[in-house]
């Protein structure tokens, strides 16, 4: 019986092979946990808050219920938001945001999703006294909506943050100043 020269090859080459194999290393080491942030700056927020937020294009300010709770993990805060309707929002919306700290890059992180395909991306560099201003990285210029500044939000004090923000209107180049106010339960 004669064996085929390709067998022969493979079991050559085979046996070659198993002591590499038999004498190689699996790597063992726990890959290292991430640091937990430091909420101390952000702990202020952990609870239930009503925000009335107007637009200088609208007739009237829309109300917001957020309630912000740490992750059971302890490297988030969880933001849960609801609108409520008004005439320009037909329906009740719901919107949530995790926020981080990372440490890498020495920022705050604010991922968002929500209702309708909503996203959004920001980032903080921290607090400045009493004052965090937030980055929309995730922001693209659109038919309605040119640009965007960050959104400025001020600590007035454990119970109250104020916010202010604007947009260029694309068509028209118009300025539009946003505003809040948020007050906690």
């Amino acid at each position: 019986m004669r064996i085929p020269r390709v067998l022969v090859a493979a079991a050559v080459l085979l046996a070659a092979t198993i002591p590499a194999f038999a004498s190689a290393q699996v790597e063992s080491t726990p890959i290292p946990a991430p640091k937990k942030p430091n909420f101390s700056s952000m702990e202020f927020m952990i609870g239930t808050w009503t925000c009335s937020t107007k637009s200088a294009r609208r007739p009237a300010a829309y109300v917001t219920t957020t309630t912000y709770t740490m992750d059971q993990t302890g490297y988030w805060i969880d933001g849960t938001s609801t609108t409520q309707p008004t005439k320009w929002i037909s329906q009740k919306l719901s919107t949530f945001d995790k926020i981080t700290y990372d440490s890498d890059t020495h920022r705050w992180v604010d991922v968002s999703y929500g209702d309708g395909g909503a996203y959004g991306l920001s980032f903080a560099s921290g607090w400045s006294g009493d004052k965090i201003s937030w980055h929309d990285v995730s922001f693209a210029a659109g038919p309605d909506i040119k640009s965007q500044t960050d959104n400025v939000v001020t600590k007035v004090s454990n119970n109250k943050m104020t916010s202010s923000s604007s947009f260029t209107e694309a068509k028209t180049g118009r300025v539009v100043s946003v505003t809040g106010v948020c007050t906690k339960h």
